[in-house]
């Protein structure tokens, strides 16, 4: 999964700097998840969160799932359309990491229609700072300004992260 791939050189330094400013999280939702749950070892979470990882592709599932109970995880997987059906359930931490882009190409309002569902105190956005091919293109200044756009309005208190290969937006709800 490219996404995944792209952060396995920034792996410790995104989660260990992003990990470092939140209060004790019990519950978390990662969205569009891809393998992203794979990384779970490197999170610094207590031994009881409950993550719940969700996509559209149940085969991806299936293996997380697997991944889950094999690694004692306490998490389960649910296939959703999150365009179509948001969940609404609340979560102490939600990941969007590289979502947003993805979501916007199948429907432009689908970000904002996303984050207005949206039930988290916490969310961390994230955005490629490069293609796939490794040049940035001026990607990181294009999805600063998208995020700020989103952002725009809502009573939100946000902290900016740039890794080489990813920009990521801690966001506290105040929900």
């Amino acid at each position: 999964h490219a996404s995944t791939r792209e952060r396995l050189p920034i792996l410790d330094e995104f989660y260990e700097t992003i990990f470092f400013f939140f209060p004790p999280i019990h519950t978390v939702l990662d969205l569009a998840c891809g393998l992203n749950p794979l990384v779970y070892p490197w999170l610094p979470l207590p031994g009881d969160v409950q993550f719940t990882a969700v996509d559209i592709y149940s085969d991806m599932l299936t293996f997380i799932q697997e991944f889950f109970e094999l690694t004692g995880v306490n998490g389960r997987t649910q296939q959703r359309d999150i365009i179509g059906n948001p969940p609404t359930e609340p979560y102490d931490l939600i990941l969007l990491l590289k979502t947003l882009p993805c979501l916007e190409q199948v429907d432009k309002n689908a970000a904002v229609n996303l984050l207005d569902k949206l039930n988290g105190r916490y969310l961390l956005i994230s955005y490629p700072a490069q293609s796939l091919g490794g040049r940035s293109k001026g990607m990181v200044e294009n999805y600063t300004q998208q995020f700020e756009a989103l952002a725009n309005g809502r009573n939100w208190q946000v902290q900016r992260f740039e890794f080489a290969t990813e920009l990521a937006f801690l966001v506290q709800t105040n929900r």
